[in-house]
């Protein structure tokens, strides 16, 4: 991988996050008005980028393809068994220690991951990275929301089935049928999907300028916690992820795709079951705006120490 390019990449995505910053500054968008781009964003141009990527990844073959799932199911294995020794290490008697661990186990995925990735190398590490993913869907609306409320499980059980049945989920599976079937879409879809596609990473990048938050009041103790956090998601993990996937014998590719899924800032789903199951989430706002910011130096360096 050519650095240059990563770097003049990651510049350019800092310079669309400003934007959003600068958007919200003027009050043309705020978190609540940028809610219906957020969703364009997740229901519709991710979806859509990965149907194009699935249709694009004919160097790969099934067994790749088994492989990349079996991977995903190990890497959230792995985040949960590491995150659940951290809490209790580091948060055993903070109050808010279920939404750190959604924080430090679901990264942002959708905004950075799939944009970043498209760039860095083509529409078919985004299909891959999709599958190796699928977990993500999984988890977020069983093991997260059991983390949360375990009371209301059962009571909301209709409407996280309908989450897991989102249009993300969704185009992952038929990408998947059409990956291993063979299936040709007709050109004018494709070319929808390809042009979709293309509006994700500047929409994206532009929704997560719009959401940093770092003017949230927090004390000392608060603090201190917000600390252990950011060493945890942008030190520790890129470092025992390197270790662990050194002793994985898959192609270097694969490996590539497992280590930058330690490297990746905190996503805003925490932030949002927080909100819904009434949570102080002011730690989780700025954890997730900062790590946001702060990767983009980070991601940088640990692909250039460590691919």
């Amino acid at each position: 991988m050519d650095f240059g390019v990563l770097l003049k990449t990651m510049l350019q995505l800092f310079v669309l996050i400003l934007i959003g910053v600068y958007i919200k500054s003027k009050n043309i968008l705020n978190e609540q008005s940028a809610k219906p781009i957020s969703y364009i964003v997740a229901n519709i141009l991710t979806p859509a980028m990965v149907l194009a990527s699935s249709v694009s990844s004919s160097t790969l073959d099934n067994s790749d393809m088994i492989i990349c799932l079996v991977l995903g199911v190990f890497l959230y294995a792995v985040f949960i068994v590491i995150v659940k020794i951290v809490i209790h290490l580091f948060f055993k008697k903070d109050n808010q220690s279920s939404i750190y661990q959604i924080m430090l186990v679901f990264s942002n995925i959708a905004f950075i991951g799939y944009p970043l990735l498209r760039v860095m190398y083509g529409e078919y590490a985004v299909f891959v990275f999709t599958v190796m993913h699928l977990p993500f869907n999984l988890l977020i609306y069983t093991y997260g929301v059991y983390l949360l409320s375990k009371d209301s499980i059962k009571k909301d059980l209709r409407s996280y089935i309908k989450l897991f049945l989102s249009p993300g989920v969704l185009a992952s599976f038929v990408g998947l049928i059409c990956f291993f079937t063979s299936i040709q879409l007709p050109t004018v879809l494709t070319g929808v999907f390809d042009l979709l596609g293309d509006a994700t990473v500047p929409l994206s990048m532009i929704v997560v300028g719009v959401n940093i938050n770092l003017s949230s009041s927090i004390t000392s103790n608060e603090m201190f916690s917000l600390c252990k956090l950011l060493f945890l998601k942008l030190l520790l993990f890129p470092i025992l992820g390197y270790l662990i996937v050194q002793c994985i014998d898959v192609s270097t590719f694969m490996k590539e795709l497992l280590m930058f899924s330690f490297m990746l800032p905190s996503g805003s789903l925490a932030l949002m079951l927080g909100m819904e199951y009434n949570i102080d989430v002011r730690i989780s706002t700025i954890c997730i705006s900062l790590t946001t910011l702060i990767s983009v130096v980070t991601i940088p360096l640990y692909i250039y120490l460590l691919f």
